[in-house]
């Protein structure tokens, strides 16, 4: 059996493939596309979630200047730091920012 994972989503030749499976009224489509092509589905709808969720969370975190392009990685530091600030803050009772 041939290893799927090889399979890039640009082959031209899939027609060649002998995996096949049934799909709308007896034509067929190679298995190894139709798991790329929904491989490919699953990464957008990821990535774009994640990257929404990284984008509402840097509009949460007070930087310098407000519009500095932070990486992912910044952002998830800088929240856990500043979630360790504000317990810290309703821990003591200070309310200076």
């Amino acid at each position: 059996m041939e290893n799927f994972a090889n399979y890039k989503c640009t082959d031209e030749n899939w027609e060649q493939h002998i995996f096949t499976t049934p799909y709308q009224h007896g034509s067929e489509v190679p298995v190894a596309k139709q798991r790329c092509q929904a491989n490919a589905r699953e990464r957008d709808r990821t990535q774009n979630s994640v990257n929404t969720a990284f984008n509402t969370l840097r509009l949460l975190i007070p930087t310098e200047p407000p519009d500095r392009k932070l990486s992912k990685i910044e952002i998830l530091r800088l929240a856990g730091s500043y979630i360790t600030h504000l317990d810290n803050q309703l821990y003591t009772g200070e309310n200076r920012a």
